[in-house]
Order: structure tokens, then sequence, then C-alpha cells
């Protein structure tokens, strides 16, 4: 099993990295077991070169960990079934972005390139893993998630949107099998349908355009039940990479943390606590599980790997602990010991994780085989 490590060198304009004590880190992990990559971002001012190199002294690949279609300025934009640009307004704890630029536009793909070969491009990298390659989840509510009403998306829906039973069961969701959600209305399908080819044809751009750069490409994708709401096709998107990073994240509270999207999603249709729960227990029981634990993600794993089995599928888990990411060193050990698939990539910051994380990752006997 394969072991990659995540390193944040922070948002643009925040200081940059304490190498010292990120290289006493990554020593500390390299005695446990071989680290196979290193996906570094998002600073392009404060890239990590003792480190970096030290990394691939070790023999790993290193690659440039970069946000595409949220998280900087100059995107076009992302517009609703009612044509006009929707409010994103969430940002998290650390002033993380999640205000998405349409996926579908080519001109966001060509704007992702051209700012790579300007900012990025300087550094050696053995590959590039590509973050926020996605529409919006819920985390703002119905409207970023009924998209895209761009130009490019009008002439297959329109621009009038649909109106949603508020009930337990809006999307009329059917039932979860093989990745793929079945659902009731025929709209709704078709709808989810375009966005995840739209996003599947703008990351073949995307790898195509790094790979004729020399790059390799790895995928920071949501776990696969919750990938049907915001684009990604696993089927379509594994085969354009090296690598894909299904974010297994089980205690975090903030994007892409599995439960905090299950409630986003239970949320953003309105009603009572009570409407909501049921929304909720509604989406629990079709996953058919009541809670979301190892032998979940275990099965979604599986699920990602079955639609190609020769991809290279790296389960991410949170190693650090931040106000919204709770991982403890019980919660470290039975990931590292549990998790099926190829790899694991330990995330998604190795520079905040304290030195009790950082001890349940070195002890060997915690040490994936």
């Amino acid at each position: 099993m394969d072991v990659a490590i995540q390193i944040s060198t922070g948002l643009p304009g925040t200081p940059g990295v304490d190498e010292d004590a990120l290289l006493r880190k990554l020593r500390a992990i390299r005695q446990a077991f071989p680290i196979a990559a290193a996906l570094i971002g998002w600073n392009p001012a404060t890239w990590p070169s003792r480190a970096a190199d030290w990394l691939r002294g070790q023999g790993a690949e290193v690659y440039l960990w970069l946000p595409v279609f949220s998280g900087w300025d100059g995107l076009a934009p992302l517009i609703g079934l009612d044509g006009r640009p929707v409010e994103q307004p969430y940002r998290s704890a650390a002033g993380e972005r999640f205000d998405f630029g349409c996926p579908a536009n080519p001109a966001n793909v060509a704007a992702t390139l051209a700012r790579f070969d300007q900012e990025f491009a300087g550094q050696r990298y053995d590959g590039v893993f590509l973050d926020k390659i996605r529409f919006p989840s819920f985390i703002d509510g119905l409207a970023p998630v009924l998209t895209c009403g761009c130009p490019w998306c009008a002439a297959h829906f329109g621009v009038q949107a649909q109106p949603l039973d508020r009930g337990d069961n809006p999307l009329g969701l059917v039932a979860y099998r093989d990745g793929r959600w079945d659902v009731a209305e025929a709209r709704v399908a078709q709808l989810f349908a375009h966005k995840a080819a739209a996003v599947t044809a703008s990351v073949k751009a995307l790898a195509d355009g790094f790979r004729q750069r020399g790059y390799k490409v790895g995928l920071d994708l949501f776990a696969p039940f919750l990938s049907f709401f915001v684009g990604q096709d696993y089927a379509g998107l594994l085969p354009l990479a090296d690598f894909v990073k299904p974010m297994l994240y089980r205690v975090t509270n903030a994007p892409a943390g599995i439960p905090f999207e299950i409630d986003r999603y239970a949320a953003a249709f309105g009603g009572s606590a009570a409407e909501i729960a049921a929304r909720r227990g509604r989406v629990m029981q079709l996953l058919g599980t009541p809670v979301v634990d190892l032998d979940f993600v275990n099965e979604e794993i599986a699920t990602a790997k079955g639609v190609c089995e020769t991809c290279k599928v790296y389960a991410g888990f949170e190693i650090n602990r931040t106000e919204v990411a709770l991982s403890t060193p019980a919660y470290i050990a039975e990931n590292l010991t549990g998790l099926a698939g190829d790899g694991v990539v330990l995330s998604w910051d190795v520079n905040s994780t304290p030195d009790e994380n950082l001890r349940a990752v070195v002890v060997t006997d915690n040490s994936p085989p």
C-alpha cells in the first residue's frame, strides 16, 4: 500500500511554512514507511524547496496541489438556472474560499493553465494534483447546486429552475448503487448528468494540458456517493488520472467532510427541524448505513475500484487537527490499519498535525502493510 502526504503552504498572502518543523515531521513519517508522493500547495510564494528536495531524495514524487474552479479571482462566474450569478458566501474558518466559477466554461480551463504557467511553472514538479474540480455542494443552500445556467449550458436546460418538493426527498433520490444515484425526476437526472459530463470534459482538457507540459495528474474527489451532487463522475474521471484521492473525511466539519455535507444537503431545502432530520435519515436509509464508519468508507473505496480496477485509488483521511478537523490518534490508527484501496493520503496538512497525531502515524504497528 502506497502512502502519500498532503502539505499546505497556506493561502496566497500568508506567511511561509517553518521548513525545519516540517522536515522534522517528514523524517518521523519516513521512519515508519516510504512516502510515495507529496501533494504541496497552494501559495506559490511559499514553496518549501528544502522539504521538496528532501522528499525527492527519499524517492517521493512531488505534486503541486492546485485549486482549479474555486479560490481565486478571474474565473467566469457560476450562473444559476434563473440566469443570474449565484451567491456563494461560505468561507472556512481559516479564510479558504469556496466560491466556484463555472466548471463547464472552457475559458476557466484556459485560465487555469495560464495561471499555472504564470505563477507556478518556475518550480520543479513531478505532477499536478487538481483540487476543486467540481460544482458547488450544498454548503450555500440549493441555488449553487441547481446550476449551470451559463451560456455554455443554457442550450441544454434553458434558464428556468423547476420547483422541488420540500419533503424528505426533494431531489427524488430512489436508490444508490455502484457510485450512482437513481432519481425519479427526469429533469433532475438530466441536469446532474450534464454537470458530470461538463466536469469530465473540463478535467480531460486540464489533464491533457498538464501532460503536454510533462506532468503526471492526480485528482481530489468527493466520496463517491457525494460526487453525484457536484458533477464528479468516477467512471469518467478515474481513467484521466495517475491516481485519485477520495476525500473520506469522517471528522471534518467543513466542505468535503462526509457528515457535514449530508447535514448541509438536509438543510438546503429548508423546513422544520423535524423535516431536516427526516431528510437526513432518508439519505442514510438509502445509503444502507446508520453511521458514516470505516465499513461504509471501505464500501465507497470498493465502489471507486469497481468502476476502474486498474486505476489507483488513494483514500484520503484527516491527520491534521484544526477547529473543523477533529482528528485524534485513535481515529488515525483506525484509518491506517483499516482503510482499503491502493494507498492512503495523510490529509490534508502535515503542517497542522499535532505531535500526538504524528505519533499515531509513525508507530510502526499502526502503519499500512
